[in-house]
């Protein structure tokens, strides 16, 4: 089944673009999906989600189809979900 991954600030930029498709199976949950994401990318992507273990980095939030999901959640996913990772954005 098709999942629509889009991609915010740190995020995007160490993905190399903003939304792409992946192709995964029924009953895939999010963290599975995410730790694809990560094993897709190259290694700048994966230290950003990943950096120290299997636990994703507690800066990052995931939202599937607009609703914020907490990685301590298991959701598995639907046919044609759109997941969104992001970092949040700081600055002065």
């Amino acid at each position: 089944m098709k999942i629509v991954v889009e991609y915010t600030a740190q995020v995007k930029k160490a993905a190399g673009l903003s939304r792409e498709d992946f192709q995964v199976i029924e009953g895939c949950t999010l963290q599975e999906l995410v730790k694809q994401v990560a094993e897709k990318h190259d290694a700048t992507l994966k230290s950003i989600l990943f950096p120290d273990s299997e636990e994703l980095h507690p800066s990052i939030l995931l939202f599937v189809a607009d609703q914020q999901v907490l990685w301590s959640e298991s959701l598995t996913l639907q046919p044609d979900q759109v997941v969104m990772i992001l970092s949040p954005i700081s600055g002065g």
